[in-house]
């Protein structure tokens, strides 16, 4: 303990002996707040340090923040220190005073200034020396862990910058070796390009084919002559898939031959039954069907078309030519007239090609492939393309609303009347279940004997009420048909019932007019809306010829 005493100094705070005759307030050194030594270290150890790399300022944080922990091992220590030296001093002072609660039966003696102290047994001496002496030990103990902590975390911190500092020049030697190599293998790259290119400029001067394979592998050029270079043959193109002709259906190209040939003859639109018989007839561009086919034949199914004079719209006829293609129902008719309103913006009631192709139809074209795998002609596909030469004007653009009046047509022309004012009105028009039904198979059942008031079965059996105009009736009523005194007759009666039924907004509904018995009458007799199947009466020909005649009069189921 001797030796302890000689080489480590006192630690500040510790108590001295009673012999140095100091006050206790001049021998204790007043405390240090942590927090201000911890911000001191920090800026002295930021001056020391001013220029630093980013690997370096995190171990010298690392290293402050060790001290930081030291810093607060300490501070405890010293306060246990600073409590102990005042519970002495207060323990000291209460000697003298006497215990409150008490009473004294004598008065206390306050001894004077010359009173003798008490004085010391030895063991007490000795006691008392012994605790200053293990007091001055474990300070100095604790200074010598302080001291070899501090070391420790120097010797590390010294020891990561010296690996940091070796790390960075390894990796400068290896970017400055990198980059040699890098220059190295640009030169031989470098060499080997020239070296091609002076030997095809020689090739291109000479206009010679070069035969050898000529390699540029990496940084290598080389020519090798075992190896021979000739072009490629050129595969066939593929070749789109064709119609084939079948004995019965017109295929498309027959079609567009046909319609040339009609546009030629009749610009107007309207053809003679006569000249029409005579384009049909052998050996015209036809299907195989049709060459067997008398002109009698012809007369008999082309007659069904007749309205008034001995004129044909030619339309209806390449319709009927267009079988089989699926017929549209008044909802998909009022569907593409929608999208073709929204196509037109300048609302002019035509559409172009480009506008034509955005609308989608009653029907698409399917993608079929054949056993072998290759694509077969989509007929549908094409007849989209089609419809839209056959109608469109010397301007390439068609009225749609022309257009879908014209494929309203149907076998029967009583429900290609209502899918016309369908197309005109933008709504799904129904026959009023009291009156007569447009089909023979569904005609009103009535009580016999009975005659069914139409008053009453309005009441009874209620229909929607759709609004239509003059403009539209007409439209209806007069499509492709010839400007004749009949059909001028018709619009006069048309217009006389419009009249009758017009409301105050200058429309009427579409149900009163089918109830109206004459526009009734009229409506159900528009023969611009009747298909003709010239397939199927040409199949029932041919397996009945002696009641062909007979049978092509008769309506089509």
């Amino acid at each position: 303990s001797s030796g302890i005493n000689a080489e480590w100094p006192l630690r500040p705070g510790a108590v001295e002996s009673e012999e140095s005759g100091e006050p206790e307030s001049q021998r204790r050194i007043p405390l240090v707040s942590r927090k201000a030594l911890e911000r001191e270290s920090r800026k002295s150890a930021r001056r020391e340090t001013p220029e630093q790399d980013c690997e370096e300022a995190q171990i010298l944080e690392a290293y402050m923040s060790g001290q930081a922990v030291v810093e607060q091992l300490k501070q405890p220590s010293a306060d246990e220190d600073a409590q102990d030296a005042g519970k002495g001093k207060a323990k000291g002072k209460d000697k003298g005073k006497p215990k409150k609660g008490k009473k004294s039966a004598s008065p206390a003696v306050t001894p004077n200034a010359g009173t003798p102290v008490p004085e010391l047994t030895p063991e007490e001496i000795a006691k008392q020396k012994m605790l200053e002496r293990a007091g001055l030990e474990g300070a100095a103990a604790l200074l010598c862990e302080e001291r070899s902590f501090s070391l420790k975390l120097a010797i590390v911190k010294l020891r990561a910058i010296t690996v940091i500092k070796e790390l960075k020049e390894r990796a400068a030697q290896m970017y400055d070796v990198q980059q040699e190599w890098l220059g190295q293998r640009f030169k031989k790259e470098m060499e080997s390009i020239r070296t091609m290119c002076d030997m095809l400029s020689d090739v291109i001067e000479s206009e010679k084919a070069v035969l050898p394979q000529v390699l540029l592998s990496d940084d290598t050029f080389m020519v090798d002559m075992g190896y021979k270079m000739f072009d490629p043959p050129i595969p066939p193109p593929t070749e789109a898939p064709i119609e084939i002709p079948t004995p019965d259906v017109f295929t498309i190209a027959q079609i567009q031959e046909l319609h040339k040939n009609l546009k030629e003859i009749a610009p107007s639109g309207f053809i003679s039954l006569d000249l029409l018989v005579e384009m049909f007839e052998p050996p015209a561009f036809l299907p195989e069907m049709w060459m067997n086919v008398t002109s009698q034949q012809l007369e008999e199914i082309f007659s069904r078309h007749l309205c008034e004079t001995k004129y044909v719209n030619w339309q209806i006829v390449l319709v009927s030519c267009l079988l089989p293609i699926p017929l549209p129902n008044q909802k998909q008719l009022i569907d593409t007239v929608n999208q073709y309103k929204k196509i037109d913006k300048l609302q002019s009631g035509r559409v172009d090609m480009a506008g034509y192709a955005q609308g989608d139809l009653w029907f698409i074209g399917d993608l079929v492939l054949s056993p072998e795998g290759s694509s077969q002609f989509d007929r549908l596909g094409h007849l989209k393309t089609t419809i839209f030469t056959l109608l469109c004007d010397d301007s390439y653009t068609v009225d749609f609303t022309d257009f879908l009046l014209l494929f309203c047509a149907d076998p029967e022309p009583g429900n290609g009347a209502l899918k016309a004012l369908s197309v005109v009105t933008g709504e799904q028009v129904d026959w009023p279940q009291y009156i007569e039904s447009p089909e023979p198979a569904k005609e009103f059942d009535c009580v016999p004997g009975s005659i069914p008031s139409i008053a009453g079965a309005e009441a009874e059996f209620p229909i929607k009420s759709i609004p239509i105009t003059l403009e539209q009736l007409l439209r209806v009523v007069s499509f492709n048909r010839m400007q004749t005194a009949s059909l001028k007759l018709i619009q006069e009666e048309i217009i006389g019932v419009f009249g009758e039924l017009q409301n105050s907004d200058g429309t009427a509904d579409v149900g009163s007019i089918l109830v109206h018995p004459k526009g009734r009458d009229i409506v159900l007799h528009t023969p611009s809306y009747l298909l003709i199947d010239y397939r199927t009466l040409l199949m029932e020909s041919a397996v009945q010829d002696s009641k062909f005649v007979d049978r092509v009069g008769q309506p089509l189921v």
